[in-house]
Protein backbone atom coordinates (compact mmCIF):
# COMPACT_ATOMS: atom_id res chain seq x y z
CA UNK A 1 0.00 0.00 0.00
CA UNK A 2 1.49 3.54 -0.84
CA UNK A 3 1.79 6.23 1.11
CA UNK A 4 -1.38 8.45 1.41
CA UNK A 5 -1.47 11.90 2.24
CA UNK A 6 -5.17 13.18 2.35
CA UNK A 7 -4.63 16.96 2.46
CA UNK A 8 -3.65 19.41 -0.24
CA UNK A 9 -1.13 21.13 2.62
CA UNK A 10 1.24 20.94 -0.77
CA UNK A 11 -1.26 23.75 -1.07
CA UNK A 12 0.93 24.59 2.31
CA UNK A 13 1.97 27.24 0.56
CA UNK A 14 -1.28 28.52 0.92
CA UNK A 15 -1.82 27.65 3.92
CA UNK A 16 1.52 28.84 5.87
CA UNK A 17 0.89 32.39 4.19
CA UNK A 18 -2.07 32.72 5.72
CA UNK A 19 -0.32 32.32 9.12
CA UNK A 20 2.22 34.86 7.99
CA UNK A 21 5.30 31.15 9.19
CA UNK A 22 7.77 30.02 7.61
CA UNK A 23 7.71 25.92 6.99
CA UNK A 24 6.61 24.48 10.17
CA UNK A 25 6.66 20.97 11.40
CA UNK A 26 4.35 19.07 13.21
CA UNK A 27 4.77 18.53 17.31
CA UNK A 28 5.44 15.15 18.81
CA UNK A 29 3.42 16.20 21.41
CA UNK A 30 2.83 12.72 22.42
CA UNK A 31 5.96 11.32 23.75
CA UNK A 32 5.57 7.68 21.92
CA UNK A 33 5.38 8.92 18.83
CA UNK A 34 9.86 8.85 18.68
CA UNK A 35 9.72 5.95 16.00
CA UNK A 36 10.00 6.44 12.36
CA UNK A 37 6.93 6.74 10.93
CA UNK A 38 4.94 3.80 9.21
CA UNK A 39 5.61 4.37 5.15
CA UNK A 40 2.32 3.37 4.24
CA UNK A 41 0.22 5.03 7.35
CA UNK A 42 -2.41 7.36 5.80
CA UNK A 43 -1.42 10.86 6.58
CA UNK A 44 -3.99 13.34 8.29
CA UNK A 45 -2.87 16.60 9.44
CA UNK A 46 -4.14 18.64 12.16
CA UNK A 47 -3.94 22.02 13.46
CA UNK A 48 -5.20 24.03 16.86
CA UNK A 49 -4.00 27.43 18.82
CA UNK A 50 -3.15 25.88 21.58
CA UNK A 51 0.17 25.27 23.28
CA UNK A 52 1.81 22.27 23.15
CA UNK A 53 1.28 21.50 27.48
CA UNK A 54 -2.11 22.23 26.85
CA UNK A 55 -4.56 19.31 27.87
CA UNK A 56 -6.13 19.48 24.63
CA UNK A 57 -2.90 18.75 23.45
CA UNK A 58 -1.08 16.52 25.82
CA UNK A 59 -4.28 14.44 26.52
CA UNK A 60 -6.15 15.15 23.63
CA UNK A 61 -4.45 14.92 20.33
CA UNK A 62 -2.03 12.66 22.00
CA UNK A 63 -4.19 10.51 22.56
CA UNK A 64 -6.06 10.65 19.69
CA UNK A 65 -2.89 10.11 17.93
CA UNK A 66 -2.24 6.66 19.83
CA UNK A 67 -5.05 5.33 19.00
CA UNK A 68 -5.10 6.18 15.44
CA UNK A 69 -1.30 4.95 15.27
CA UNK A 70 -2.90 1.83 15.82
CA UNK A 71 -5.04 1.62 12.90
CA UNK A 72 -2.44 2.99 10.71
CA UNK A 73 -3.02 6.05 10.63
CA UNK A 74 -0.63 9.18 11.31
CA UNK A 75 -1.88 11.87 12.79
CA UNK A 76 0.92 15.43 12.20
CA UNK A 77 -0.31 17.72 15.12
CA UNK A 78 0.48 21.60 14.35
CA UNK A 79 -0.02 23.09 18.17
CA UNK A 80 0.19 26.57 19.16
CA UNK A 81 -1.00 28.59 15.71
CA UNK A 82 1.44 27.00 13.96
CA UNK A 83 -0.93 27.69 10.90
CA UNK A 84 -2.56 30.71 11.82
CA UNK A 85 -5.84 31.41 14.44
CA UNK A 86 -8.78 29.52 14.62
CA UNK A 87 -10.66 31.79 11.84
CA UNK A 88 -7.28 30.81 9.42
CA UNK A 89 -7.69 27.25 10.72
CA UNK A 90 -11.41 26.65 9.93
CA UNK A 91 -11.19 28.90 6.38
CA UNK A 92 -8.37 25.52 5.41
CA UNK A 93 -10.15 23.04 6.37
CA UNK A 94 -12.87 24.24 4.18
CA UNK A 95 -10.40 24.70 1.41
CA UNK A 96 -8.52 21.26 1.66
CA UNK A 97 -5.29 22.77 2.41
CA UNK A 98 -6.29 21.41 6.11
CA UNK A 99 -7.53 17.90 7.23
CA UNK A 100 -9.27 18.38 10.47
CA UNK A 101 -8.72 21.86 12.80
CA UNK A 102 -9.95 22.78 16.68
CA UNK A 103 -11.82 25.91 16.84
CA UNK A 104 -14.18 27.43 19.48
CA UNK A 105 -17.96 27.65 18.42
CA UNK A 106 -17.96 31.52 18.45
CA UNK A 107 -15.48 31.17 15.06
CA UNK A 108 -17.80 28.78 13.29
CA UNK A 109 -20.50 32.11 13.62
CA UNK A 110 -19.13 33.69 10.27
CA UNK A 111 -20.00 30.12 8.38
CA UNK A 112 -22.90 28.86 10.19
CA UNK A 113 -24.08 31.89 12.70
CA UNK A 114 -26.28 29.29 14.92
CA UNK A 115 -23.15 27.19 15.98
CA UNK A 116 -22.28 30.17 18.37
CA UNK A 117 -24.79 28.98 20.80
CA UNK A 118 -22.44 26.53 22.33
CA UNK A 119 -20.66 29.50 23.62
CA UNK A 120 -23.29 31.50 24.74
CA UNK A 121 -22.79 33.20 28.34
CA UNK A 122 -23.83 31.10 31.34
CA UNK A 123 -25.48 28.51 28.95
CA UNK A 124 -24.00 25.56 30.95
CA UNK A 125 -23.17 25.24 34.46
CA UNK A 126 -20.28 22.86 34.49
CA UNK A 127 -18.48 20.99 32.47
CA UNK A 128 -20.77 17.61 32.25
CA UNK A 129 -23.66 19.74 31.13
CA UNK A 130 -21.24 20.84 28.69
CA UNK A 131 -20.33 17.19 27.28
CA UNK A 132 -23.82 15.91 27.55
CA UNK A 133 -25.44 18.74 25.91
CA UNK A 134 -22.76 18.80 22.48
CA UNK A 135 -24.03 15.02 22.21
CA UNK A 136 -27.76 15.35 22.74
CA UNK A 137 -30.23 15.68 19.61
CA UNK A 138 -30.44 19.43 19.56
CA UNK A 139 -26.77 20.13 19.22
CA UNK A 140 -26.25 16.99 17.12
CA UNK A 141 -28.80 18.05 14.85
CA UNK A 142 -27.87 21.50 14.74
CA UNK A 143 -24.25 19.99 13.67
CA UNK A 144 -26.05 17.74 10.83
CA UNK A 145 -27.44 20.87 9.62
CA UNK A 146 -24.45 23.27 9.29
CA UNK A 147 -22.62 20.48 7.63
CA UNK A 148 -25.01 20.01 4.91
CA UNK A 149 -25.28 23.97 4.35
CA UNK A 150 -21.56 24.74 4.67
CA UNK A 151 -19.45 20.96 4.22
CA UNK A 152 -18.01 21.88 7.44
CA UNK A 153 -18.30 18.90 9.97
CA UNK A 154 -18.12 19.06 13.41
CA UNK A 155 -17.58 15.56 14.59
CA UNK A 156 -16.68 15.56 18.05
CA UNK A 157 -16.35 18.51 20.98
CA UNK A 158 -14.02 18.89 23.65
CA UNK A 159 -14.15 20.45 27.23
CA UNK A 160 -12.11 23.90 27.08
CA UNK A 161 -12.85 25.25 30.67
CA UNK A 162 -14.95 27.79 32.38
CA UNK A 163 -13.61 30.88 31.63
CA UNK A 164 -12.79 33.06 34.44
CA UNK A 165 -11.33 36.67 34.11
CA UNK A 166 -7.48 37.86 35.25
CA UNK A 167 -6.83 41.40 36.05
CA UNK A 168 -5.01 43.32 38.64
CA UNK A 169 -7.67 44.30 40.91
CA UNK A 170 -10.62 41.87 41.48
CA UNK A 171 -13.88 41.30 39.43
CA UNK A 172 -16.76 40.90 41.47
CA UNK A 173 -19.70 42.75 39.52
CA UNK A 174 -20.15 44.26 36.20
CA UNK A 175 -19.12 47.59 37.92
CA UNK A 176 -15.85 46.38 37.97
CA UNK A 177 -15.09 45.43 34.08
CA UNK A 178 -15.57 49.27 33.72
CA UNK A 179 -12.29 51.39 32.76
CA UNK A 180 -10.40 47.88 31.59
CA UNK A 181 -9.56 46.72 28.12
CA UNK A 182 -10.14 42.96 28.42
CA UNK A 183 -8.24 40.31 25.83
CA UNK A 184 -10.65 38.22 24.09
CA UNK A 185 -10.48 36.06 20.90
CA UNK A 186 -10.95 37.66 17.58
CA UNK A 187 -14.66 36.70 17.31
CA UNK A 188 -17.88 38.67 17.49
CA UNK A 189 -19.66 37.04 20.05
CA UNK A 190 -16.50 37.15 22.80
CA UNK A 191 -16.68 40.98 22.26
CA UNK A 192 -20.75 40.78 22.04
CA UNK A 193 -20.68 39.19 25.61
CA UNK A 194 -18.20 41.23 27.25
CA UNK A 195 -19.95 44.09 26.57
CA UNK A 196 -22.68 42.09 27.92
CA UNK A 197 -21.35 41.62 31.05
CA UNK A 198 -20.42 45.64 31.39
CA UNK A 199 -16.72 45.63 29.78
CA UNK A 200 -14.26 46.59 26.99
CA UNK A 201 -13.31 43.89 24.91
CA UNK A 202 -10.00 44.04 22.81
CA UNK A 203 -9.52 41.23 20.04
CA UNK A 204 -5.93 39.84 20.42
CA UNK A 205 -3.51 36.20 19.62
CA UNK A 206 -3.89 34.20 22.29
CA UNK A 207 0.04 34.05 21.61
CA UNK A 208 0.51 37.46 21.93
CA UNK A 209 -1.66 37.98 24.89
CA UNK A 210 1.46 37.91 28.01
CA UNK A 211 3.27 40.51 26.29
CA UNK A 212 0.22 42.65 26.03
CA UNK A 213 -0.70 42.09 29.73
CA UNK A 214 3.03 42.97 30.50
CA UNK A 215 4.07 45.95 28.44
CA UNK A 216 -0.16 47.41 29.50
CA UNK A 217 -1.25 47.25 26.03
CA UNK A 218 -4.28 45.72 27.63
CA UNK A 219 -5.14 45.27 31.47
CA UNK A 220 -7.15 41.76 32.06
CA UNK A 221 -7.68 38.49 30.21
CA UNK A 222 -10.15 36.20 30.68
CA UNK A 223 -9.80 32.21 30.06
CA UNK A 224 -10.21 29.04 31.61
CA UNK A 225 -7.71 27.95 34.68
CA UNK A 226 -5.58 25.07 32.58
CA UNK A 227 -4.88 27.89 29.64
CA UNK A 228 -4.34 31.03 31.99
CA UNK A 229 -1.55 28.45 33.87
CA UNK A 230 -0.46 26.84 30.26
CA UNK A 231 0.37 30.52 29.00
CA UNK A 232 1.61 31.81 32.43
CA UNK A 233 -0.58 34.81 32.81
CA UNK A 234 -0.87 34.53 36.66
CA UNK A 235 2.94 36.04 36.21
CA UNK A 236 1.23 39.27 35.07
CA UNK A 237 -1.84 39.69 36.34
CA UNK A 238 -2.65 39.85 40.44
CA UNK A 239 -6.40 38.23 40.55
CA UNK A 240 -7.88 35.75 38.98
CA UNK A 241 -11.49 36.48 39.21
CA UNK A 242 -13.91 32.82 39.02
CA UNK A 243 -16.94 33.93 37.16
CA UNK A 244 -17.05 31.06 35.39
CA UNK A 245 -18.86 32.90 32.44
CA UNK A 246 -18.59 30.73 29.42
CA UNK A 247 -18.35 26.94 30.06
CA UNK A 248 -17.35 26.00 26.92
CA UNK A 249 -15.58 23.43 24.85
CA UNK A 250 -13.64 23.47 21.26
CA UNK A 251 -14.51 21.70 18.44
CA UNK A 252 -13.40 19.13 15.86
CA UNK A 253 -14.16 20.14 12.38
CA UNK A 254 -13.50 18.47 8.87
CA UNK A 255 -14.99 18.77 5.48
CA UNK A 256 -17.12 16.88 4.54
CA UNK A 257 -15.34 16.06 1.35
CA UNK A 258 -12.27 14.81 3.60
CA UNK A 259 -14.40 12.28 5.82
CA UNK A 260 -16.02 10.93 2.41
CA UNK A 261 -12.43 10.55 1.20
CA UNK A 262 -11.78 8.38 3.82
CA UNK A 263 -12.81 4.75 3.88
CA UNK A 264 -15.20 3.47 5.78
CA UNK A 265 -12.37 1.73 7.98
CA UNK A 266 -10.73 4.71 8.68
CA UNK A 267 -13.27 7.35 9.49
CA UNK A 268 -14.95 5.18 11.76
CA UNK A 269 -10.94 5.48 13.33
CA UNK A 270 -11.09 8.64 13.18
CA UNK A 271 -14.41 8.95 14.96
CA UNK A 272 -13.85 6.39 17.71
CA UNK A 273 -10.46 8.35 18.22
CA UNK A 274 -11.32 11.49 18.57
CA UNK A 275 -14.33 9.69 21.15
CA UNK A 276 -11.95 8.58 23.56
CA UNK A 277 -9.97 11.74 23.22
CA UNK A 278 -13.03 13.81 24.14
CA UNK A 279 -12.62 11.91 27.00
CA UNK A 280 -9.15 11.82 28.27
CA UNK A 281 -9.11 15.97 27.79
CA UNK A 282 -12.34 15.84 29.46
CA UNK A 283 -10.25 14.33 32.37
CA UNK A 284 -7.35 16.20 32.11
CA UNK A 285 -9.22 19.57 32.18
CA UNK A 286 -11.30 18.89 35.14
CA UNK A 287 -8.12 17.68 37.12
CA UNK A 288 -6.35 20.71 35.90
CA UNK A 289 -8.98 22.73 36.72
CA UNK A 290 -9.01 21.27 40.48
CA UNK A 291 -5.50 21.34 41.27
CA UNK A 292 -4.30 24.26 39.38
CA UNK A 293 -6.23 26.26 41.86
CA UNK A 294 -5.00 24.13 45.31
CA UNK A 295 -1.52 24.51 44.14
CA UNK A 296 -2.38 28.53 43.18
CA UNK A 297 -3.71 28.63 47.33
CA UNK A 298 -1.27 26.67 48.49
CA UNK A 299 1.53 28.46 47.21
CA UNK A 300 -0.35 32.00 47.05
CA UNK A 301 0.82 32.79 43.58
CA UNK A 302 -2.16 34.77 42.57
CA UNK A 303 -5.66 36.30 44.27
CA UNK A 304 -8.50 34.34 43.92
CA UNK A 305 -11.67 36.07 44.06
CA UNK A 306 -14.53 33.77 45.03
CA UNK A 307 -17.30 35.95 46.19
CA UNK A 308 -18.65 36.84 42.31
CA UNK A 309 -22.33 38.78 41.63
CA UNK A 310 -23.14 35.64 38.98
CA UNK A 311 -26.33 36.78 39.24
CA UNK A 312 -25.95 40.14 37.87
CA UNK A 313 -23.61 39.60 35.08
CA UNK A 314 -26.21 36.93 34.12
CA UNK A 315 -28.67 39.43 33.86
CA UNK A 316 -26.98 41.39 31.70
CA UNK A 317 -26.35 38.64 29.07
CA UNK A 318 -30.65 38.37 29.76
CA UNK A 319 -31.31 41.53 28.99
CA UNK A 320 -28.37 42.67 26.10
CA UNK A 321 -27.14 39.54 24.61
CA UNK A 322 -30.06 37.38 24.15
CA UNK A 323 -32.24 39.29 22.29
CA UNK A 324 -29.84 40.15 19.73
CA UNK A 325 -28.88 36.89 18.86
CA UNK A 326 -30.84 34.88 16.36
CA UNK A 327 -30.21 31.38 18.36
CA UNK A 328 -31.52 33.11 21.53
CA UNK A 329 -34.23 30.67 21.31
CA UNK A 330 -32.31 27.83 20.87
CA UNK A 331 -29.96 28.26 23.67
CA UNK A 332 -33.18 28.06 26.28
CA UNK A 333 -34.38 24.94 24.31
CA UNK A 334 -30.78 23.73 24.67
CA UNK A 335 -31.04 24.38 29.01
CA UNK A 336 -34.38 22.79 28.69
CA UNK A 337 -32.81 19.79 27.44
CA UNK A 338 -30.73 19.94 29.88
CA UNK A 339 -33.24 19.93 32.63
CA UNK A 340 -34.97 17.46 30.99
CA UNK A 341 -31.93 14.89 30.97
CA UNK A 342 -32.38 14.02 27.56
CA UNK A 343 -30.19 11.00 26.85
CA UNK A 344 -27.32 11.68 24.53
CA UNK A 345 -26.51 10.21 21.12
CA UNK A 346 -23.17 9.86 20.22
CA UNK A 347 -20.27 8.68 22.21
CA UNK A 348 -19.42 7.69 25.56
CA UNK A 349 -20.70 9.12 28.59
CA UNK A 350 -18.06 9.61 31.38
CA UNK A 351 -19.87 7.68 33.88
CA UNK A 352 -18.93 4.44 31.37
CA UNK A 353 -15.43 4.95 30.37
CA UNK A 354 -12.40 3.65 32.64
CA UNK A 355 -10.87 6.73 31.80
CA UNK A 356 -13.31 7.60 34.90
CA UNK A 357 -12.68 4.83 37.54
CA UNK A 358 -10.84 6.73 39.90
CA UNK A 359 -14.19 8.75 40.74
CA UNK A 360 -16.60 5.49 40.91
CA UNK A 361 -14.21 4.11 43.56
CA UNK A 362 -13.88 8.01 45.70
CA UNK A 363 -17.74 7.44 45.43
CA UNK A 364 -18.13 4.21 46.91
CA UNK A 365 -15.61 4.70 49.84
Amino acid sequence: MRRKTLTALAAGASALALSGCSLMQPVDISGFAAEAPDPDATVVRLANVYEPGHPANTCGTATMKEELAQDGIDLKVYPAGQLGGEPEIIEQVATGALDIGISGGSFFGAWYPAAEVVDGAFLFENSREYDRATRSPLLTHLYDDMAEETGLRVFSSWYYGARNITANKPVRSPEDLRGLKIRTPDAALYLETLRALGGTATPMALSEVYLGLQQGAIDAEENPIPTIASNKFEEVQSTVSLTRHMVQGVQLVASEKFMEGLSEDERTAVLEAADSARLANLKCIEDEEREILEQWRAEGTIEIVEDIDSEAFQQGVKENLLPAKEWGDLYLEVQEELAADTPTVVGTDPEDSPVFADEKTEEQS
